[in-house]
């Protein structure tokens, strides 16, 4: 009896790609674009220029000086800066919310004494959505003097030919370019400028943040003839350039990502722009920020923390709320700002009432209670005198605690009266009253000893955020060290796979000419053994190559679920894993075949026979967990194809899987079907990232 097994629902297509349960790497969404400004003398004024006029298109104009504070009910933009002797700073944060989440665009950037410096901005969103490039940078583009090394960072597509090869070549080679350079290749015969078109539909997410060439026939020959074979670009398919390519070094030229052919063919142009610009995203992030902006940035952040207490500070003088904070993460910096009362003629920016209307001509503060304040919480005037009096009243108040002993009068009767401090006197007086209300106290002592306490907590507070603000950012350093570490880990790991494999290859071919060694026809001594050819560059390559297994392993998974791994394969770890994977799988039917195993795959994992490929036995799970396999949305992803041999209705559940390595932050998995006790082959059915799973 066939095993019993269910088609997916109709009307509902199968998640085959279900979403990871991890969350997704913000660095293939979220725009930064790094530029270094050249102009001699100052230019902050310009881009203190560009940026007010580019809010006050979208939401208004800030109020003049610094900081600029604007606010609606959707947004809160601030514009502030900073100056020294050695540099000054410019910020500008923006914060959106609506349908799609919220929004955060900052432009800093850090002007040096003498000229030049640095511009960075940065668009993220709360929900990883794509973060396409601020209208403002394009008209930072053209206010300012750019660069990238020695290289303009423009949003053009050049076509190189062999004339001006050398330029394009010194690009590449620039020590100082931080942008990646994206180029592909024109067949031989085939008009570049047409090829030139068909680059830029794909490659205008790039602006700002990488360069677009395209090579001739000639140029591209010139390009293997002075890099090597492995930098050369196939026509069709587009590489990125990392700064520095090694020449000649096969192992360099797999950090130089490619989208293949096969990819691009498959993808609408929009989406297929959206690949490119999520690369580009991913590189520009790989790149170190420099130390001046890291540090400005820093700057601003700890004084907008600073100023949070201090806006607490005044409120609990004052008994009012502070400000609401923007519910965006982008936090006010800078100064203490005067607090003015709402008037008509006002320009929108976030304000808080005062209790008290400001003498004519002045803007006082929000006070702040302390034992030497005045007892009224309102700005204090000198009289006549010059000696300071409330607002209320000429003369000051009498201290609310009575003398020792002056309880009572001298001859033991009542006091004379009430004081007029005391909760009983208090509601002559509705400021105090309001006091005493807002503190929770019975009377002005107790109001004071509330408010030094509050000051106190404040104070721990800040100091306490301070810290941890100091070891978040020791926090982001070291990571990105372990960052920048774990890539070049990688890539040691994917040349020790190929030595491996070389090495692997050779004991092989040189074990047939040791004494005692098989002299018969085998497949894994003959040429053209899948084990002896070169592994695959990136997980689009491994549905072609998986042609090649077809004796004993055959693939019916989707091909662009797979190539859809390159995006992430940064290192090309995950497609070498991926194909030592099929490896062993079709060495486990081949052996079955020949009579060298006789179990199954897992004791196959355990103890591989001489001369055959293995693969690590944690990494293989023969099913799913109950919980995953009893759900009917679950399973129905691990419904996948195979021919009507294996099954009539043409798809079975392929609960095996392999455990590939972890590429980014995804867990891609293989899934199989072992046939091999029936038509003699295994049937792999699906190459992706994780499908879906009970937990996530």
């Amino acid at each position: 009896m066939a095993p019993e097994h269910h088609a997916p629902r109709p009307g509902r297509r199968a998640a085959t790609a279900a979403p990871e349960p991890d969350a997704p790497d913000p660095r293939y969404y979220d725009f930064r674009s790094l530029l270094r400004v050249t102009d001699e003398g100052p230019w902050l004024d310009r881009l203190d220029t560009a940026a007010r006029t580019w809010i006050a298109e979208k939401h208004g104009s800030l109020g003049a000086g610094l900081p600029a504070v604007l606010s609606g009910d959707s947004f809160t933009t601030r514009l502030d800066g900073f100056g020294g002797e050695a540099t000054r700073a410019l910020r500008l944060t923006l914060a959106e919310s609506g349908d799609q989440g919220e929004w955060l665009t900052e432009a800093l950037g850090v002007e040096d004494s003498g000229g030049g410096g640095w511009l960075s901005v940065i668009v993220r969103n709360s929900e990883q959505r794509f973060g396409n490039r601020p209208r403002l940078v394009p008209r930072l583009l053209e206010e300012l003097t750019i660069l990238d090394g020695a290289s303009d960072l423009d949003d053009a597509t050049w076509v190189i030919g062999k004339d001006h090869f050398r330029e394009f070549a010194a690009v590449l080679a620039d020590e100082g370019r931080r942008a990646p350079v994206f180029v592909t290749a024109a067949r031989p015969g085939q008009d570049p400028e047409q090829v030139r078109e068909w680059m830029e539909r794909r490659s205008r997410e790039l602006a700002g943040l990488a360069h677009s060439y395209v090579l001739d026939h000639e140029a591209n020959a010139l390009l293997m003839h002075h890099l090597g074979k492995s930098m050369g670009v196939r026509p069709g398919s587009i590489r990125s350039f990392a700064p520095s390519p090694v020449p000649f070094d096969a192992q360099d030229a797999l950090r130089h990502r490619r989208i293949g052919v096969a990819r691009l063919e498959t993808l609408p142009v929009r989406a297929a722009a959206a690949l490119v610009g999520r690369i580009a995203r991913f590189e520009a992030w790989a790149t170190e920020e420099p130390v001046g902006l890291r540090e400005a940035r820093r700057v601003f952040d700890r004084r907008a923390l600073s100023e949070q207490f201090r806006v607490g500070r005044r409120a609990r003088g004052t008994g009012h709320p502070g400000p609401e904070t923007p519910p965006t993460g982008i936090r006010p910096t800078g100064p203490s700002e005067p607090v003015l009362p709402r008037t008509a003629e006002h320009d929108g920016s976030p304000v808080r009432s005062s209790p008290r209307t400001p003498r004519e001509g002045s803007a006082a503060p929000a006070p702040v209670l302390t034992p030497s304040s005045p007892m009224y919480p309102g700005p204090a005037k000198p009289d006549d005198a010059g000696a300071v009096t409330s607002p209320r009243t000429a003369t000051p108040p009498k201290d609310p605690r009575p003398a020792a002993g002056a309880e009572r009068s001298g001859d033991g009767g009542e006091a004379q009266g009430p004081s007029p401090l005391t909760p009983t006197g208090s509601a002559a007086d509705p400021a105090l009253a309001a006091l005493l209300e807002a503190t929770g106290t019975g009377s002005l002592e107790e109001a004071l000893d509330w408010a030094r306490t509050m000051s106190e907590v404040l104070e721990d507070a800040e100091r306490d955020a301070l810290d941890r603000q100091a070891h978040a950012e020791r926090m982001a350093d070291a990571t990105e060290e372990l960052e920048r570490s774990r890539a070049g880990l990688e890539r040691e790991l994917a040349r020790e796979i190929d030595r491996r494999h070389t090495a692997e290859s050779n004991a092989r071919a040189l074990s047939s000419f040791a004494p005692g060694g098989t002299s018969g026809p085998s497949d894994v001594d003959a040429p053209g053994h899948p084990a002896d050819e070169p592994f695959p560059e990136q997980f689009s390559d491994i549905p072609i190559m998986a042609l090649d297994l077809e004796r004993y392993v055959e693939f019916t998974g989707d091909p662009a679920t797979t190539e859809a791994l390159d995006e992430y394969d940064t290192n090309t770890v995950g497609a070498k894993r991926c194909w030592e994977g099929l490896l062993a799988l079709y060495d486990y039917a081949r052996a079955r075949a020949e009579g060298v195993h006789d179990e199954g795959l897992y004791g196959y994992l355990r103890t591989t026979p001489s001369g055959y490929a293995g693969f690590g036995v944690s990494h293989y799970a023969a099913r799913e967990s109950e919980t995953t396999t009893a759900r009917r949305d679950l399973a129905d992803q691990r419904l996948l194809p195979v021919p009507a041999a294996v099954d009539p209705a043409g798809h079975v559940h392929m609960w095996a899987h392999l455990k590939l390595t972890q590429v980014g932050r995804i867990s891609p998995r293989l899934h199989f079907h072992d046939d091999v006790g029936g038509t003699g082959k295994v049937y792999v059915g699906y190459i992706g990232r994780h499908l879906g799973t009970s937990g996530g």
